[in-house]
């Protein structure tokens, strides 16, 4: 087998990138990146319940620090708000403001786009294969990666 796994994903993140700077929210407004936008997209999706700096974290599969960088950005360019946690005033509470209210719809509009073309002319089971196997594949990366640092935890005692 010549392609591998990790560059074909790779290569498709690269190119979802290079399709999402040419979404409409990003001639609306050039202070989002595609990873603001996803942020974005995520707390507005789940405003049925409080978000916080971890969600963004396990959501999107990155460090906290890397969270930390994004939604502080966000806080930055008036997108997001931090408010104290209900029950554990150490909590921030991510919710979007207005400014970012009034590109939501132009953002689940290209969101959708972007879905419509990544999936477009697979079988609504084809796309549950897929999902699965992505799922699979980060929850093995995942694991490995857990038993990496705890190798290194036992090789450092």
């Amino acid at each position: 087998m010549n392609d591998q796994v990790g560059h074909a994903l790779h290569a498709l993140n690269a190119t979802m990138k290079r399709f999402i700077d040419n979404y409409s929210h990003k001639k609306e407004n050039e202070l989002l990146t595609g990873a603001n936008t996803w942020v974005l997209h995520y707390i507005a999706t789940n405003r049925d319940h409080p978000v916080y700096l971890r969600d963004v974290e396990r959501q999107f599969g990155i460090t906290r620090s890397s969270a930390s960088k994004i939604v502080d950005l966000l806080v930055r360019k008036g997108f997001v708000e931090r408010h104290t946690g209900d029950t554990d005033a150490r909590l921030r509470r991510l919710t979007l403001t207005d400014k970012a209210e009034a590109l939501l719809e132009t953002i689940q509009q290209d969101n959708e786009m972007l879905e419509t073309e990544l999936l477009r002319g697979f079988s609504p089971n084809e796309i549950q294969t897929v999902l699965s196997y992505l799922h699979r594949m980060k929850n093995n990366i995942d694991a490995a990666g857990t038993k990496r640092q705890q190798a290194k935890k036992e090789g450092l005692s």
